[in-house]
């Protein structure tokens, strides 16, 4: 494992908080990812370029066509999802939540979805679980999904967002299909969350 070089304080801070330490850790992401990571500059990934190039590695290739094309945030996560349409939808819920994009809330949610946080509360309707979703929308800095998995009719993923004052939110969900279809729409979803004080 080769150690990052020198990329300056806030850039070395920012991706050893995504517990990115090496080399070969930074050639697992695409250079347009890691400039949207706040510390992350232009002259980071310059020198980081460089440096990979001096190893024989690169960074990944961008992923033409996913839902975080457009987002103006970091979105850590496995794109490799072609063969696998309910991790894609999964996937594009995920990012499309963190940035309030309501098209593509509606192309993958049932008009009946239900939403419950145990103990919490519970939201019927995808008009509903929309509207309060954009009505306490956080400027998010970064998506990081650690797991991503779905069988049948039910799913499930996990991860951190960051927003963009560097507090946490560390998230599990619990998702359920509308039938066992590779383009069914997501019924219902079950969030456990934890906010960081």
């Amino acid at each position: 494992m080769t150690k990052l070089p020198s990329i300056g304080k806030p850039a070395t801070n920012a991706l050893q908080l995504l517990d990115i330490t090496t080399l070969e850790q930074v050639a697992e992401y695409d250079e347009k990812t890691l400039l949207k990571i706040h510390g992350v500059g232009p002259k980071a990934i310059g020198i980081l370029k460089e440096a990979l190039a001096e190893s024989s590695l690169a960074f990944k290739q961008t992923t033409k066509g996913t839902a975080s094309s457009g987002v103006d945030f970091a979105v850590l996560c496995d794109f490799d999802c072609d063969n696998a349409p309910k991790k894609r939808i999964i996937r594009d819920y995920l990012v499309a939540s963190a940035s309030g994009d309501r098209a593509l809330l509606e192309s993958v949610l049932e008009e009946s979805f239900v939403w419950t946080v145990p103990g919490e509360f519970q939201i019927k309707g995808r008009d509903e679980f929309i509207a309060e979703l954009i009505a306490n929308l956080q400027a998010v800095n970064i998506l990081e999904v650690q797991s991503l998995i779905s069988h049948g009719k039910e799913g499930s993923a996990h991860g951190t967002v960051t927003n963009k004052k560097g507090k946490h939110v560390y998230f599990s969900d619990i998702f359920t299909f509308q039938s066992n279809k590779p383009d069914a729409k997501i019924s219902k979803l079950t969030s456990f969350v934890v906010i960081e004080e």
